[in-house]
């Protein structure tokens, strides 16, 4: 049951953010906070795994009280947390995503540590660039967000569903030739630029300057 919540609620708010992340964007920025919040409470979950016996109770109610509060306090601050949300959610999900880039690091403390920093730096540097421009830059980072939580539920659905079951060679083929080999990175990342170009297409179009 609290998958299937996590679920839809990730649904909601990366559509919200996808395509009204401008027009709302006090919102959004709240919905970034919760993000952020949950991010960090799964961080400090995995890291303190190994000498903290979690109990789903107890990961269920840290997250949600990370999410909660880091959302309000993203609300309620505005402007002022924007810089902040964007740094963790951006070394979060750049760990996530793009760790296979330093695979050539033997030291995995610093694989993890070097990956982090990059995130971080990323990050901080995107979140001054969308504090001091206006609308085309706060409508593309709504719209990434919202495609990137909206590709996280997608995702492992498509992958499970369709290309990783019989009609995986048949795509594979048609599609993208039979020289690139499909994987959920490559699926996560398709999703993450089609929603991200549409809801940006779509927040430009229907927001006043």
């Amino acid at each position: 049951m609290p998958d299937i919540v996590i679920t839809v609620l990730s649904v909601i708010a990366g559509c919200l953010m996808c395509f009204e992340g401008y027009k709302l964007f006090r919102l959004s920025l709240g919905i970034a906070g919760g993000v952020a919040g949950f991010v960090l409470a799964k961080m400090i979950i995995e890291l303190t795994g190994s000498w903290i016996n979690w109990s789903e109770t107890a990961k269920i109610i840290v997250l949600a009280v990370f999410t909660i509060v880091c959302g309000v306090i993203a609300f309620t601050l505005y402007m002022k947390a924007l810089i902040a949300i964007t740094t963790i959610i951006c070394a979060f999900w750049f760990y996530d995503d793009f760790q296979f880039l330093f695979t050539g690091i033997e030291n995995s403390v610093m694989r993890v540590v070097l990956t982090y920093v990059v995130g971080f730096f990323a990050g901080m540097l995107l979140g001054v660039i969308v504090y001091y421009a206006q609308k085309w830059t706060i409508s593309l980072l709504t719209s990434f967000v919202g495609a990137r939580l909206i590709s996280g539920v997608l995702a492992p659905v498509i992958w499970s569903g369709v290309f990783s079951g019989q009609y995986a060679g048949i795509i594979e083929r048609q599609v993208i030739g039979s020289g690139v080999e499909i994987n959920f990175s490559l699926i996560r990342l398709l999703l993450v630029v089609a929603f991200c170009v549409a809801g940006f297409v779509i927040q430009l179009k229907t927001s006043k300057k």
